[in-house]
């Protein structure tokens, strides 16, 4: 009778120690350790307000693809082109009837983009009248006018709570009206460290770059295109292609 109440509670026992053998509790400590997938990002918006040295050219897929185009899918970022030939920041083309750089900051707030580029001071040596004719500017009227544009930019920046050194301002130039760019890039650059903005230097095109003396070819567009990497952070902000 012992033998067999002995041997019953021993089975008993042993069937209870496996299984809890075989059917540990679950711990945090293995739980966190399944591997999670995380969705890539978006690639962040390059918002690019600028005259026909942008508007003339296309994506980077294109036979003429712009300047602003390489430099987008060099740095990862989604280019958005808001440009108009023969704009700037005083100037509204030959026909008067296109916008300044101004016009174009409702722009700016709604696409709130990562990176914003401002390219432009060429045509500003000229200025429409009130009845519509075109004028040679003054250099007080180009300087009140950049000045301007930059001092409300900055006021919107700061809204979107964005680094001022997100702005990155170049003025390219090409042969023709060489004395003129002495002027006004000067004008462009000041006005933009002025307000905290990143100034992007840029040698003028050459005539094998520029063969009208203002717009590049393919070589020019690739040429300010290295030169706003060379002479800007961002090749160190973001990663390559």
């Amino acid at each position: 009778m012992g033998f067999a109440v002995l041997t019953i509670a021993s089975t008993l026992a042993a069937l209870v120690t496996s299984a809890g053998a075989a059917a540990p509790a679950a711990s945090p400590t293995s739980a966190a350790a399944t591997p999670t997938s995380t969705p890539s990002a978006e690639p962040g918006t390059m918002l690019v307000v600028g005259d026909s040295y942008s508007s003339y050219y296309g994506n980077r897929h294109s036979r003429y693809p712009g300047w602003w185009a390489l430099l987008g899918a060099e740095l990862g970022l989604e280019p958005r082109l808001e440009a108009a030939a023969g704009t700037g920041f005083l100037a509204r083309a030959d026909s008067c009837a296109s916008t300044r750089f101004r016009a174009r900051l409702d722009t700016v707030r709604a696409t709130d983009p990562e990176i914003l580029m401002i390219e432009g001071g060429r045509n500003d040596w000229r200025r429409c009248t009130a009845d519509g004719r075109v004028v040679e500017s003054t250099r007080t009227e180009i300087e009140q006018a950049t000045d301007a544009f930059f001092a409300e930019l900055a006021g919107l920046w700061d809204e979107l709570n964005r680094p001022r050194a997100d702005v990155y301002v170049l003025s390219p130039w090409g042969t023709t009206k060489a004395r003129k760019g002495r002027i006004i890039r000067p004008i462009v650059r000041e006005a933009a460290q002025r307000h905290g903005f990143s100034w992007v230097e840029t040698r003028p095109l050459s005539l094998e770059q520029a063969p009208d003396g203002i717009h590049p070819n393919n070589e020019g567009s690739r040429f300010l295109h290295e030169q706003v990497l060379q002479n800007s952070d961002l090749s160190q902000r973001f990663q390559r292609a």
